[in-house]
């Protein structure tokens, strides 16, 4: 009967042109983006993603993300989250724009979104109402899920209406609304039955150590299959995101416009929890304000506006976390959330420009000005909640250390938080598109920014940089026209990106307003007991901090072919400098009687326990080749084919990276001595093959009667295979006989077997026998670090099919007024991308896949009424 369900749906199914457009937004003069597959990215300084997603659309043919894989919202936590699960997207700009910021187009990141808009010109009323549903009777299950599929649903509705108050004055009005309701299925490793109760003698210790293991759901392993300790199970989860936008257009002569925009979006999600606390409760909204005046002339226009935008972002634990960040070093799940929240952020931006675009002869001209003012307020934590470390050592493995209730290491952050930065940029810019002969046209352009660093409104703590004062952009590009017809382009620019909050804002945890302790082998009852009074832990900002910049360069011949098909053959590459990079030094040096009592005492600057330093010390390179393939739609049938051939490496940061948080962490190297980290290694996105069809087929209509039942059907889909993206292995114990001992858990290991170096683990069956312990061993004492490099294995890759089935119906009376059916189905073959297999070599699931990075076949409707 299953089997029958799944055939009929995709039987009903096929996808690849975009989902229902947003029409009731008001549009601005934004670029389409390069290549349809490019993923959502972030407005820069504004570090809260969208709430309000963009309508899903399939055509990218990447599948759903499984709901299991839980994504920051904040910072760049949805870009990450992206180029974990689907490799980097390589995309040629064919003229970059001189106005707007290009850092990371490359790597299918938009331009920054443009300050000015035009009107909307419009006639007369018009609306439309859509409404998309999907629903878990039609959706398959995940590969390691057990039992039946749990009920859940989504609703993602809204409409728009404008038009025009009088002969100079338009107004509209846009709402939508996404409602999803459900249970989010997961693997989590949880005690056995022999686990569940402390060996702690202490009543008070004991106590502590019963609230960690009761955090741990009551259900018992289920997938013994591939761990003795895996559980498969359900937590529900609510999100509800609103969102909504009002414009005005005003005409004051044929020349002279002024355009009104307010758009406000809000997300609240009550986070699925797996165990107790696992994620935090997210709740963010933002508001946007925009003023354009427009006035236009024969040779060009001139533009000037003012924005502001607020954005509010409330992130805290879940009221069943156990107030500490537990780690388990993958032996057992880890008790979160993470230690950087609660996070309670509000941040204002202020802006505005002018431009003016003239006609000169042969020269079109572009030059303006763009001014930021940014204040960020809040409350914002680091280790605030404690972080607690349980692994193996000489006394016993991880779990037995965690019921006796003896961690590694305690590490806490006391003091005030709060704190309210204020900073501001300068953009100057001058462009010139010059048709210098019929066939040659040259793209010159200068941009230069100044950003100053932020200052602290109360002065409870000093930013060590000055500015980014030399942020000089040249832009050159050319397009030139053979005899044949095909054209050739080049294009270099030099693009800046920014000092992110989230990274100049460490400052705040320094004393005397903070302090953090690092404890070694604490004693639970009372961690602080023994501790160095004024020790603390630092995070020190370069003098000499600036945002990082990318050298950008592509060259391409494109030409039409028959049947007006279009080829294009492109080189896109790059080279990043001054990525923003955690360094961590004042760690405990190596000594033949190290052990985890005396890790302080070892440590070169006895007034502090770990010092970290943000440096511009990340570069990253990019090289690709990529061929673009377009047939329009010729009998029905339209296609396109992308093929990019590419590699993205860096020395231990990418474009994404913010130096704080997880990033601090995830990129810190193995010891004090690597502080230049392991030289190159494969960004954490590279992929090497990259393959998308896109394709539609619109049915010829029948002969009558049946034409207007069966004509005007369109099927189309879209098929994205892809290399998986690299993995890396750690040790997960930083304890004598495991690692160095230098308080740092970022050791990987020593390598025994190089012939499995390079290998894809790519099936839950194979992966244990290619990452087996006698091919690794550990870091003996003295020694600072494993011969492992980074990113040496890959994962799993992604071979999905999304499938989809539309039609536009014409109402009676009126051509304009239309209804329109789509059913979609997104990784239509049910075809599983798995995650990477457990990495650390400590844990007793090493080596083994517990997960999915995509969900399973999800069937979805949706219908929308136009007019």
């Amino acid at each position: 009967m299953e089997r029958r369900r799944q055939l009929l749906i995709l039987l009903l199914v096929c996808l690849a042109a975009p989902a229902w457009p947003q029409a009731a937004e008001k549009k601005s003069d934004e670029k389409p983006p390069q290549q349809e597959a490019a993923p959502p990215s972030e407005t820069p300084q504004n570090e809260s993603a969208k709430p309000i997603p963009e309508v899903e659309d399939s055509s990218s043919g990447a599948s759903k993300r499984n709901e299991n894989v839980y994504i920051n919202r904040i910072d760049t936590g949805f870009i990450k989250e992206l180029n974990v699960r689907l490799g980097d997207n390589v995309t040629i700009a064919d003229q970059p724009s001189i106005d707007r910021r290009n850092y990371a187009s490359e790597h299918g990141r938009t331009e920054t979104d443009v300050l000015y808009f035009k009107p909307s010109l419009i006639d007369r009323w018009h609306g439309s109402a859509f409404e998309d549903h999907r629903n878990s009777v039609f959706n398959a299950r995940s590969f390691f899920q057990v039992g039946p599929v749990q009920p859940s649903h989504q609703n993602f509705y809204g409409g728009d209406v404008g038009g025009p108050v009088s002969h100079d004055t338009e107004i509209g009005v846009q709402f939508q609304q996404h409602k999803i309701r459900g249970m989010v299925n997961g693997n989590v490793l949880v005690p056995l039955p022999s686990e569940r109760t402390p060996l702690a003698t202490d009543p008070k210790l004991r106590a502590i150590v019963q609230r960690f293991l009761d955090a741990y759901p009551k259900e018992l392993p289920n997938r013994t299959d591939f761990d003795p300790r895996a559980l498969n199970t359900n937590s529900p989860q609510t999100i509800n995101e609103t969102g909504g936008t009002v414009w005005l257009d005003h005409r004051f002569t044929d020349r002279d416009h002024l355009a009104f925009s307010y758009a406000a979006d809000h997300q609240f999600v009550n986070a699925f929890e797996l165990v107790a606390g696992q994620n935090p409760d997210t709740d963010v909204g933002s508001q946007t304000g925009k003023l354009s005046l427009l006035h236009e002339t024969p040779l060009g226009t001139w533009d000037s506006g003012f924005e502001f935008q607020r954005t509010r972002s409330l992130l805290v634990p879940e009221p069943n976390a156990v107030g500490a960040n537990v780690r388990m070093g993958h032996n057992l799940e880890e008790l979160g959330p993470t230690p950087e929240f609660p996070i309670d952020r509000a941040q204002n931006m202020f802006r505005a420009g002018t431009e003016v675009s003239k006609i000169h002869g042969a020269h079109h001209l572009v030059y303006g000005a763009e001014f930021f003012r940014w204040q960020l307020n809040g409350i914002e934590t680091r280790n605030q909640r404690p972080v607690i470390t349980f692994g193996s050592n000489s006394s016993g493995d991880l779990i037995t250390n965690l019921r006796l209730g003896l961690p590694l290491q305690y590490e806490v952050s006391l003091g005030e938080l709060s704190r309210g930065f204020r900073n501001s940029n300068w953009q100057f810019f001058f462009g010139d598109t010059w048709k210098a002969t019929a066939n040659l046209q040259l793209n010159l352009g200068l941009r230069y920014g100044i950003e100053t660093a932020p200052h602290e409104v109360q002065n409870r703590v000093a930013i060590d940089y000055h500015c980014s004062c030399h942020e000089m952009g040249p832009l050159i590009g050319l397009a030139y026209k053979l005899p044949d017809d095909s054209v050739i382009r080049a294009n270099y620019t030099l693009s800046y990106g920014q000092i992110y909050p989230v990274t100049y804002q460490q400052a705040r945890f320094n004393p005397p307003s903070v302090i953090d302790y690092i404890v070694q082998n604490p004693n639970l009852v009372d961690p602080l007991a023994n501790v160095t009074p004024g020790r603390t832990s630092l995070v020190l900002l370069d003098p000499h901090l600036v945002a990082p910049y990318a050298n950008q360069y592509n060259f391409s011949w494109e030409r039409t072919l028959f049947g007006k098909s279009h080829l294009k053959l492109g080189y896109i590459g790059s080279h990043t400098v001054k990525i923003p990079y955690q360094i961590v030094t004042n760690r405990a040096q190596p000594s033949l009687t190290a052990t985890t009592d005396n890790v302080n005492d070892r440590r070169p600057d006895p007034r502090y326990y770990e010092v970290g330093r943000v440096i511009n010390n990340g570069i990253a390179y990019l090289d690709a080749a990529q061929v673009v393939y377009d047939l329009p739609r010729a009998r029905g049938l339209s296609l396109r084919i992308t093929y990019t051939f590419g590699k993205a490496i860096d020395t231990g940061a990418d474009y994404a990276f913010t130096a704080a948080n997880a990033d601090a962490s995830r990129g810190r190297s193995q010891f004090e001595d690597d502080i230049w980290h392991d030289k190159k290694g494969l960004s954490d996105f590279d992929g090497t093959n990259y393959f998308l069809a896109q394709y539609a087929y619109q049915f010829p209509s029948p002969a009558a009667p049946l034409r207007r039942f069966l004509g005007g059907w369109e099927l189309s889909g879209a098929t994205l295979v892809k290399t998986g993206t690299p993995s890396t292995l750690y040790i997960g114990s930083d304890a004598p006989g495991f690692g160095n001992v230098d308080g740092s858990p970022s050791e990987r290991p020593n390598i025994l077997d190089p012939s499995i170096l390079g290998m894809t683990i790519n099936n839950p069956d194979t992966a244990p026998l290619i990452l087996t312990r006698d091919k690794f061993s550990y870091i003996t004492l003295g020694q600072k670090r494993g011969n492992l490099g980074r990113g040496t294995f890959r994962k799993d890759g992604i071979r999905n099919f999304n499938l989809a089935l539309e039609r536009l119906f014409h109402l009676p009376g009126n051509h304009d007024r239309t209804l329109g059916f789509r059913a979609e189905a997104f990784n239509a073959f049910n075809h599983p991308q798995f995650d990477e297999a457990q990495r650390n070599l400590t844990s007793p699931a090493f080596g083994k896949i517990t997960n999915t990075l995509n969900d399973g076949r999800i069937f979805q409707l949706g219908f929308r009424f136009s007019f």
